[in-house]
């Protein structure tokens, strides 16, 4: 079966292991979202620290990038490493920062980190741009950070189109106060590019036009019916998310979002959708995690570049283990999928990593993109957002709410806040009454 049919439902999950280097080195990673950049697969990861052949940590970068490889998802390959294994730093410092983190890495607490949770926009073939979080950390608590908001980086495809380029374009914050547009995921569908950003709980929809992505000006935003230059008009799309990916999936012929919520469940969640601004569906379970021996899973995302071969009916989801420090994988068959359909393209010879010269089409989009939606039957109780209510699938009512204030689903009466996530933009969780520890790793050790 070539396309599925709304709701989303899942046939298979498997797990395919850890994500892991080709140099045959270990790190410890989290975040691993990717991008497809020119036709090539990349992974970008948070904090990284690359451990020796004797096992021993010899550094922390806070942004790091590798290769992938369509054939075989589960691998990876950094485009250079020193003798130790050690890769660069992918989102460069500034002089500034770099000295910083030189004159306090023998205390221990104190660094400059740049953090990227979205993929890369790509404005035109092998360029995009990137949005990160810079900020430092004061101690060893999420809590005590410093925020300077989101920044921007362009990158660019190497001529070999075997590693990508990354240069700060700017040094001060493109989005500070507000909204960190672009701190959740972005989105490029035609001429747009859809950034999704955090604020608290919650998670608003801007879009901009791929050539003016650099003009704070033209932005727009979402306010449940319309766009708007309005930001202050803007209205929200998800809340308590702490991670996910928003893709198009040629296999339902919707958009689709897979993530986590700030729940520390373990669970893997799923959303759906006829546009990237909504009306969404509300959460439904994708997969039950198991719970690490420690900590929990976070940093969920999707990967639709994975298993061309299936049209869409498999994808390719990632999540990070806390008590690990290393990303995972799994793989997902969609509800009527069959087996695999003869190959959509070839891929080039190049080390079996990257797509041929002349991919295929671009997906296709909705081409009302900017028409209103008919409305649609709401169910104001049928949302599953809140621990232990998410439904293994969709019954009759799992259908996309009307295009009305109020649509997402309010905070339950009385209900205490959990206190063991950061502020909606990933990085992992705090420590908190259920006594989850981040990494028993170094803090810091030998930085760039």
């Amino acid at each position: 079966m070539s396309q599925g049919r709304l709701p989303l439902k899942v046939k298979a999950f498997e797990r395919l292991g850890t994500l892991t280097d080709e140099n045959g080195h270990k790190y410890t990673r989290d975040i691993g979202c990717s991008s497809v950049i020119g036709g090539v697969p990349f992974w970008a990861f948070g904090d990284t620290f690359p451990l020796n052949r004797n096992g021993q940590m010899i550094g922390l970068l806070t942004s790091t990038c590798a290769l992938g490889y369509v054939q075989n998802p589960a691998r990876s390959r950094y485009w250079y490493c020193d003798r130790d294994g050690k890769p660069p730093q992918f989102i460069p410092f500034t002089d500034e920062e770099s000295k910083f983190n030189r004159q306090h890495q023998s205390g221990g607490q104190k660094r400059f980190y740049l953090w990227s949770f979205s993929k890369i926009a790509e404005t035109s073939p092998g360029e995009g741009y990137i949005f990160f979080n810079k900020g430092r950390t004061e101690t060893q608590s999420m809590n005590d950070n410093v925020g300077f908001g989101i920044q921007i980086a362009k990158v660019n495809l190497s001529p070999d189109r075997s590693q990508l380029i990354c240069s700060r374009i700017m040094n001060e914050p493109f989005f500070n106060d507000g909204v960190h547009w672009g701190s959740f995921d972005t989105v490029v569908v035609n001429d747009h590019v859809y950034l999704y950003g955090g604020q608290g709980d919650h998670i608003y929809c801007a879009r901009v036009l791929k050539h003016r992505i650099t003009d704070r000006s033209a932005y727009e935003f979402w306010n449940k019916d319309r766009w708007t230059k309005d930001e202050r008009q803007k209205s929200d799309l998800f809340w308590k998310l702490q991670s996910g990916s928003v893709f198009w999936s040629q296999y339902y012929q919707c958009f689709i979002m897979v993530g986590c919520t700030m729940w520390a469940d373990n669970k893997i969640i799923m959303r759906s959708s006829p546009r990237p601004e909504g009306p969404w569906t509300n959460d439904m379970l994708l997969h039950q995690l198991d719970k690490p021996q420690s900590g929990i899973n976070y940093c969920v995302n999707g990967h639709d570049w994975a298993f061309p071969e299936s049209n869409g009916g498999q994808l390719l989801v990632s999540w990070t283990d806390q008590h690990t420090g290393v990303v995972e994988l799994g793989k997902v068959t969609w509800e009527g999928y069959e087996g695999k359909l003869p190959h959509p393209y070839s891929f080039a010879s190049f080390a079996g990593t990257v797509l041929s010269p002349t991919p295929p089409p671009g997906p296709s989009y909705p081409s009302n993109l900017n028409q209103p939606y008919s409305p649609q039957p709401y169910f104001p109780n049928q949302f599953s957002q809140y621990p232990g209510q998410y439904q293994a699938y969709p019954n009759q009512y799992q259908q996309y709410p009307t295009q009305a204030p109020g649509w997402h689903s309010p905070a339950p009466p009385n209900y205490p806040p959990p206190s063991n996530y950061n502020n909606g933009y990933g990085g992992g969780y705090n420590d908190d009454q259920q006594g989850y520890q981040p990494p028993q790793v170094p803090y810091w050790s030998k930085p760039r």
